[in-house]
């Protein structure tokens, strides 16, 4: 490049959500690849990662349905893109496509929007349209298969805008030697986790399109004396759904596992979390985007167990190191348990190297996102 191309990327927030996640590895990977970066956002813990890489910031109430809000961000926008000579625009999210599908149309300069996750349905008009502003640009890009066939169905958005680049884990932080003992055996005790038992983890936030409560009924399902030599460990933010944990913790009473299953918050080391499973589960019930979490325990060699719909088969790698359920037939769960219990020591690592490398191989960070950078130079006309 003869200069540097300059790309302005927006989205609703920087906190730690996986989008969020998103928006810094692909600003620091542009960054390092010659670009010059903008981004703007509503602000978050994240803001911090940017400017230790030096890269501009700016803040904007870009989460607001406020009106004059939302027309003083239209003009805040469009005069940070004149000013920077902003080359292509990127959003992430709803309320940043809207800004710019907007902003596009008023300066001229081409946007794309990541597309990233699959947003429930809603009556609200406002809501809904602004949803579809993330089908509306140049380029759409989506982490699965599965996604491009959702967006092409639902937001009609034609087969040659769309482009596939899967999420990615660090494969440095997610990385089974570089998880100390004293991370795993802290991380044991703040759960309770006893030494000598089989732990079976879940990460996510408790909801009912997560399916945390057919892990309960499964674990009611396995014969006594092997479910007691178990512990089930539920991990995932309940702030927004404090009466769905009550609802599982209640199961587990009725169905007398309560003993058995640990129903917990957050916890701010999953890599050591994660280290803890003899088997990770994701239960999900409704079609994913993505299986961000589920690639973490995979990349930490942990065998997985996950039910067959939206993109999870296109986050497993085969057979032997995972077992698809139906989440209607929770006997089919059940017998993956089973299989997870049957898994011996030799077996356990060779199913360990496998997972490994595979997401070194096909989902590293340090790989991915240069794929996003290879579509701006594609959309700008540098390749």
């Amino acid at each position: 490049m003869s200069e540097n191309k300059h790309v302005l990327m927006i989205t609703s927030s920087l906190e730690r959500g996986f989008i969020d996640k998103n928006v810094i590895d692909i600003a620091i990977t542009l960054k390092n690849g010659g670009f010059d970066v903008s981004v703007i956002s509503a602000g978050g813990k994240m803001v911090k990662e940017l400017k230790k890489e030096g890269i501009n910031h700016y803040l904007l109430p870009v989460n607001s349905n406020d009106f004059f809000v939302v027309r003083r961000n239209i003009k805040k926008i469009t005069e940070i893109v004149k000013l920077n000579g902003i080359d292509l625009i990127h959003t992430f999210t709803p309320h940043s496509s809207f800004y710019g599908f907007k902003v596009s149309k008023i300066t001229k300069v081409p946007y794309i929007t990541s597309f990233l996750k699959i947003y429930n349905k809603t009556f609200w008009p406002f809501t809904k349209k602004r949803i579809n502003y993330l089908s509306k640009g140049k380029l759409v890009v989506v982490p699965s298969e599965y996604m491009a066939s959702f967006v092409q169905v639902t937001y009609k958005v034609p087969n040659d805008k769309i482009v596939i680049v899967p999420q990615w884990v660090d494969t440095d932080l997610f990385n089974s030697h570089n998880v100390s003992a004293e991370r795993i055996i802290s991380t044991a005790s703040d759960f309770r986790i006893p030494e000598d038992h089989f732990i079976i983890t879940t990460v996510g936030k408790l909801k009912k399109s997560r399916g945390q409560a057919l892990l309960i009924y499964a674990m009611a399902k396995l014969p006594p004396e092997i479910r007691n030599k178990m512990r089930c460990v539920i991990v995932g933010s309940f702030k927004e759904h404090k009466r769905y944990k009550s609802e599982l913790e209640n199961l587990a009473r009725k169905l007398g596992v309560e003993d058995i299953i640990h129903i917990a918050g957050e916890t701010s080391d999953i890599p050591a979390f994660l280290m803890l499973s003899d088997v990770y589960v994701a239960t999900n019930i409704e079609p994913k985007a993505s299986m961000v979490t589920m690639l973490e325990a995979e990349s930490l060699g942990r065998p997985i167990i996950a039910s067959n719909v939206g993109s999870t088969p296109e986050y497993v790698f085969d057979d032997t190191t995972c077992k698809m359920f139906d989440p209607k037939n929770v006997d089919e769960l059940v017998d993956a348990i089973v299989w997870s219990l049957k898994i011996t020591e030799e077996e356990r690592a060779e199913i360990s190297q496998k997972l490994s490398t595979n997401v070194r191989l096909n989902f590293a960070k340090n790989t991915i996102p240069q794929k996003i950078v290879n579509i701006y130079k594609y959309t700008l006309g540098l390749k």
